[in-house]
């Protein structure tokens, strides 16, 4: 292999691995935005589902019972 060619493999191979990183990162922020989307949707519901509870909805309690069994309260 001459010198040349070695630089287009080192090139080619650093491209590659720079791709891969790229990709991951974007799937990992991907997970992380819809977790922070949903912390923030639930968080929005709350007061909601506190009102429809005291107004007597029943699935209102059934939902912050819900999220207090997946550690989402307050």
């Amino acid at each position: 292999m001459n010198n040349e060619s070695k630089k287009e493999h080192t090139l080619q191979f650093i491209n590659s691995m720079a791709g891969m990183a790229f990709d991951q990162g974007m799937l990992e922020g991907i997970e992380i935005g819809k977790y922070m989307g949903y912390v923030a949707a639930v968080d929005s519901f709350k007061s909601a589902l506190s009102d429809g509870l005291r107004h007597g909805s029943s699935e209102c309690g059934k939902a912050l019972e819900s999220f207090k069994r997946l550690g989402i309260e307050e």
